[in-house]
């Protein structure tokens, strides 16, 4: 499509379907005829996009976490069953393999000399005797300890599983119960400008997220009773999409097209011989290199206001035109049509050749003016109401001014005579303080100089300016982050200029996880000994007795003999295994882009950045600004509770 058919869609009844749908707008249906598909979206996203406070987009904030339960860091605990009886019994079987055999014979014996008493009876006592010793031998009672513990083992189990069981549900029901409230909460929240600037600069960004960022905020302006000038240089139609929702809520909206409107107008009506050669001569200042000759702006000053003075009708850019080629002896208007100048006011000018002077630096001068000045009649008429610069401020209405062209230097040039136009209108106090917005877009081209004066006069004026910067080069740094102004950053797609926004954004300290370590060791310690002991002894005493009292005599003798043995076994196994798990993590502090260059070029089209300083201080606020948003759930009609 061409910027040709986009312009003709701010004069009728726009579309405002979405800010991709930049097209012409329909002409209005005839009374009858069934509505288009996309008709009740498009009124509803009107309708939602002029309701609601100041907004420059949405910030997505994330519902928070559900916070940890109190009983999270205290998780039920299986506690081991003690196996003291099992250990105790195990190393008293090891240690006395051989009682049972002697305790065995003992009661053997003793059974067998019982049955010679009844051997019924002896029958039972020795089946007795062998329940018996096997009830009480070492190994029956270890088993029984350990099916003991089993069962003790697996009662703790069961036991540990329905604790931790019950203890999960608790957690689970506290996270669903937190996790049911966040369902409840708004996830899109509006962005305002707490510290109320009189200027914002809007940096990088497209045609689209252009438009989209003047739809969301023009709406909520027009609703309050603002009244709202755009001046368009860009030839994208980037206040189309906002002229088509304004159109369907009944606002009043105003398209200018420059430089075909200026063309026949007289600009006495706005202007006095001193202030149009001022405002004609910065324009043509604008379009020189730095550091040109000041004198060259008097030079300009002195001639335009010459010919306007001596003009004596009313002062269109032709007539004054006609009267800079007087000056410069080459005015013909030819013999078949009138000239634009009357015999009286030729006469006045050629009077004043003299005035201006003949001196070539005057002389070459006077030619730029006059070649400048001839450029923009050659533009195509284009019949307006005509109204001054200062009947654009509608109290909640919009206008929309547009410069398009194919010429490129008669559109650089209405470029900056329309801007120092609305410059003029500022200096002259021609719009209520604190009741009109102005945007420029696409004010790269026009010099800082010239962007600055115009922050300076319209925050004197009254006027909030907000200025629509497609790149962030050397003049644009210069004006970003001036007194009372806000700043928001749109796509970079070029990598110094990204770089540029990242500097101005700022940077922040951080801990960054730099090393992490982990160390996994195992230890496996088993031991056996085994120990006999054997010992043998043989003791043999022998005696004799003799004695006689009287007639007689005794004697006798006696011989003993004892033999001890003794023997012992011992088997002991040792194992022992330790496992050992070592987790390291090393931080580091660094200093860095809060907004990384290469997030400024990934955003998308309708994403932002907006940096402020207002009461709570420095603030950077990442948000998207497009309209359709309105249509998503969870969207709050008030900014963002500030964080305790």
């Amino acid at each position: 499509m061409s910027a040709a058919e986009k312009r003709a869609g701010l004069d009728g009844p726009g579309d405002g379907t979405g800010r991709d749908h930049l097209e012409a707008t329909p002409e209005p249906r005839p009374a009858g005829t069934p509505a288009e598909p996309g008709d009740g979206a498009a009124a509803e996203l009107a309708r939602r996009v002029f309701t609601g406070a100041e907004r420059w987009g949405w910030e997505f904030v994330q519902p928070p976490e559900p916070p940890a339960h109190p009983a999270a860091q205290n998780p039920p605990v299986y506690t081991e069953p003690s196996d003291h009886e099992v250990r105790s019994l195990r190393e008293h079987a090891m240690g006395g393999r051989n009682t049972t055999g002697c305790g065995c014979g003992t009661l053997l014996a003793g059974g067998i000399a019982f049955v010679a008493v009844n051997i019924v009876v002896a029958v039972v006592v020795v089946l007795l005797i062998v329940a018996l010793i096997q009830a009480t031998s070492p190994n029956s009672r270890l088993r029984a300890a350990e099916r003991r513990l089993e069962a003790e083992r697996k009662r703790a189990r069961r036991d540990y599983e329905a604790r931790t069981k019950a203890w999960q549900e608790l957690l689970a029901q506290h996270r669903d119960a937190h996790l049911s409230h966040n369902e409840t909460l708004d996830t899109w929240y509006p962005i305002s400008l707490t510290s109320g600037p009189s200027r914002i600069d809007v940096f990088g960004g497209t045609g689209n997220g252009w438009a989209s960022l003047l739809a969301t905020l023009g709406g909520p302006l027009l609703t309050a009773g603002q009244s709202v000038v755009v001046l368009d240089l860009t030839q994208q139609a980037v206040a189309l999409e906002l002229a088509g929702l304004a159109t369907r809520r009944g606002v009043a909206v105003g398209h200018v097209p420059v430089p075909g409107a200026l063309l026949g107008r007289d600009l006495r009506e706005e202007f006095t011989s001193e202030e149009l050669a001022e405002t004609l001569a910065e324009a043509l200042g604008t379009m020189r290199p730095p550091g040109a000759d000041i004198d060259l702006h008097t030079i300009d000053v002195d001639v335009i206001q010459t010919v306007t003075d001596l003009l004596e009708g009313p002062v269109t850019l032709d007539r004054l035109a006609a009267g800079l080629r007087v000056l410069l002896r080459v005015y013909d208007p030819g013999p078949q049509a009138p000239g634009p100048l009357s015999a009286s006011e030729v006469e006045s000018l050629t009077r004043a050749i003299d005035l201006v002077g003949q001196g070539e630096r005057v002389q070459n001068e006077l030619r730029y003016v006059r070649a400048q000045t001839e450029l923009l009649t050659r533009a195509e008429t284009v019949h307006t109401p005509d109204a001054p610069v200062s009947a654009w401020w509608k109290p909640g209405g919009l206008t929309v001014v547009t410069t398009e062209d194919q010429v490129h230097r008669r559109k650089d040039l209405t470029d900056r005579f329309v801007f120092f136009q609305l410059l003029h209108a500022l200096r002259k106090r021609a719009v209520t303080p604190g009741s009109g917005t102005l945007v420029v877009a696409g004010a790269d081209h026009l010099g800082r100089e010239a962007l600055e004066t115009m922050a300076r006069q319209a925050r004197t004026a009254g006027v909030r300016l907000v200025l629509l910067l497609e790149h962030l080069r050397e003049a644009a740094v210069q004006v970003a982050g001036g007194s009372d102004s806000a700043t928001v950053f749109m796509r970079m797609g070029n990598g110094e200029e990204a770089k540029a926004a990242a500097q101005f954004i700022g940077q922040e300290h951080k801990f960054l996880v730099n090393q992490l370590t982990r160390q996994v060791g195992e230890t496996l310690t088993e031991g056996r000994g085994t120990s006999y002991t054997f010992q043998s002894g043989l003791s043999r005493t022998s005696g004799f007795n003799r004695g006689g009292s009287g007639t007689g005599s005794t004697w006798g003798s006696s011989d003993s003999t004892a033999t001890s043995l003794s023997r012992s076994w011992q088997d002991s196994t040792t194992t022992s295994t330790a496992h050992s798990t070592t987790t390291g993590e090393n931080l580091s502090r660094v200093y860095e882009f809060t907004v990384e260059p290469t997030q400024m070029q990934a955003l998308p089209v309708t994403g932002l950045v907006l940096v402020e300083t207002g009461p709570g201080g420095r603030r950077v606020v990442f948000g998207d600004c497009s309209p359709g948003i309105n249509f998503l759930p969870k969207v709050s009609d008030r900014p963002r509770p500030s964080l305790p």
